[in-house]
């Protein structure tokens, strides 16, 4: 297979922003002008979700204080994703998921794609051993019941699957509260609940796949975010202007932004309440 000469594409321009960063982002809106160019060439389906959505509909780009990157992908397209970005991406990204990276164990999110030329630091996971460049977060997306009764059940499932999730983050947590602390004592058995409920979700999520166009969409079984909408929410995907390029949002922008934010989101939130998802970036190495 001829390697993509992704470096006269899209080239490196980090050193073009003014900030710490605006650096970031430039290095954040390279990956995902490479990952859009792969999708793209293999028709996989993604769409901007959560804040990079956000900043797409309000900013035409990045949120002015953001420093990551959100996409979604259906379960099928990102089974297909994971394979290909491997042998596709070029030698300074990198697909991190528990196979390439064994010191990577977040395990509610299964893939991140790294820049391995710059270096962040987010809460909790200051003692990682795994890859810590800038990343963007890619999410699975699963299909759920239409059926009220069945979806409901499904929703019971993904609480539970939160619940240990959130145990399981005590360890890394354990100094902010008292219940943390007690609850980390107890990693091992929640590391082993989880792993035991992905077994399971698999089927699930394989059942689930049969449902075609009838049916909801959301935030895959091994996840523990629950966000829902109705197939045609999102499909037939559209594209928004995100900085200088375009990329694939949600058919109805507004209806996933009102679910998400609330009906007020195109109005930015006060100083006080804007997150950092980082505490340090060095975007140059």
């Amino acid at each position: 297979m001829n390697k993509i000469n992704f470096a006269e594409l899209f080239p490196d321009n980090r050193h073009e922003g003014d900030t710490t960063l605006r650096q970031a982002q430039l290095v954040l809106l390279r990956m995902f002008k490479i990952i859009d160019y792969i999708c793209r060439k293999h028709h996989i389906k993604y769409w901007m979700c959560s804040g990079t959505l956000l900043g797409a509909v309000r900013h035409k780009g990045f949120i002015p204080w953001d420093d990551d990157l959100d996409i979604c992908m259906p379960r099928e397209d990102f089974e297909r994703f994971v394979k290909i970005a491997v042998e596709e991406f070029p030698s300074d990204m990198l697909l991190q998921t528990r196979e390439t990276d064994p010191n990577y164990r977040y395990l509610p999110l299964p893939c991140k794609v790294r820049d391995k030329k710059s270096f962040v630091l987010t809460p909790g996971y200051m003692d990682e051993k795994s890859e810590k460049g800038l990343y963007i977060d890619v999410f699975t997306i699963d299909r759920y019941h239409t059926n009220p009764v069945m979806f409901r059940l499904e929703k019971a499932i993904k609480t539970y699957n939160t619940f240990i999730c959130k145990c399981l983050d005590s360890v890394d947590f354990k100094d902010e509260s008292f219940i943390r602390k007690i609850l980390s004592y107890f990693h091992p058995l929640f590391h082993f609940l989880v792993l035991q409920y992905m077994k399971s979700a698999k089927k699930i999520i394989k059942r689930n796949q049969q449902l075609g166009t009838n049916c909801r969409i959301g935030h895959g079984f091994d996840t523990i975010w629950k966000r829902y909408f109705t197939y045609k929410d999102i499909f037939p995907l559209s594209e928004l202007t995100f900085e200088d390029a375009t990329f694939y949002a949600p058919h109805s922008p507004d209806v996933y932004l009102s679910t998400l934010y609330g009906p007020d989101y195109m109005t930015p939130l006060p100083e006080s309440k804007r997150i950092f998802h980082a505490q340090v970036i060095k975007p140059i190495l």
